[in-house]
């Protein structure tokens, strides 16, 4: 995807606001390809395998960079004696998260902001650690990476997921996979290694970087598009998939396989530290 504008954070909260009158996608964690699993299960599994990279004790703060519904910052918070702020750029999905978590009889211990990671209202050292599940991916990821540092106290870890590009630039530019993390408005995709300068500008360790495609990315594009040509539509917004041209649109909600066989994209598993 060649793209050199970051979106802008009120057209993505504008897209988010759309996606959560009908459901939210987060990525899943399998296995293997051959795992059956379902999406949102996976999904649990992702959220305990990022819980436990960051080495969360009683009573420590967390910060959830673009919390989505909340429901992984809930899924952590019922599991650990935490505090929890959720920060995202849809104003819906902050309504929606804040009643998720009152629901869950945890709104004393998580709350949820509408704010711009890329330019935060918390002081430095606010958290003591930080995790950003597919959310990165829509945002300036130095000053993004910058910001979250900032914010976390010195030792704090920070795990996130990551989309990288497999392609090596334009190879893949006119691929499926491509239109689409462009129709939903994603910043510049990366390539593989570029975690160990991104961290190094934001004064972070890098501590692990996990190629983590078919357990993750692949494995969900494969249910998302079995689930397309079922008729579920409810994890992709009209707005992205009206914006495909008519072959593409009929191939993704047709031919499970269009997505279910991509590699063009791969996707990490990040964990960082604050020196």
């Amino acid at each position: 995807m060649r793209q050199d504008i970051v979106p802008d954070p009120r057209r993505v909260g504008e897209l988010y606001d759309q996606i959560d009158n009908k459901g939210v996608l987060h990525f899943g964690y399998w296995d293997s390809l051959d795992d059956d699993t379902p999406l949102e299960q996976a999904a649990d599994r992702l959220t305990d395998v990022v819980a436990e990279k960051l080495e969360l004790v009683p009573g420590a703060s967390l910060l959830d960079v673009g919390c989505g519904l909340g429901v992984p910052a809930l899924r952590i918070a019922a599991r650990a004696e935490v505090g929890i702020v959720g920060i995202t750029v849809s104003a819906e999905q902050v309504r929606r998260a804040g009643e998720l978590a009152t629901a869950a009889g945890l709104g004393d211990r998580v709350r949820f902001e509408l704010t711009d990671a890329m330019a935060m209202p918390f002081a430095n050292g606010s958290f003591d650690a930080a995790f950003a599940l597919e959310s990165l991916i829509h945002m300036d990821r130095r000053a993004a990476l910058r910001e979250i540092a900032r914010v976390v106290r010195p030792g704090g870890r920070i795990v996130l997921t990551d989309l990288y590009d497999r392609t090596g630039g334009t190879a893949g530019e006119d691929s499926m996979i491509h239109v689409l993390a462009r129709l939903w408005l994603m910043s510049p995709l990366i390539g593989r290694n570029d975690y160990l300068s991104l961290a190094a500008g934001a004064g972070l360790e890098v501590v692990e970087v996990l190629d983590v495609s078919e357990n993750v990315l692949w494995k969900t594009l494969q249910q998302l598009g079995e689930r397309m040509t079922a008729g579920d539509r409810s994890l992709v917004p009209d707005v992205v998939v009206d914006g495909l041209d008519d072959q593409r649109r009929t191939e993704m909600t047709t031919a499970p396989a269009v997505l279910g066989g991509e590699r063009d994209i791969g996707c990490l598993l990040v964990t960082l530290r604050r020196p």
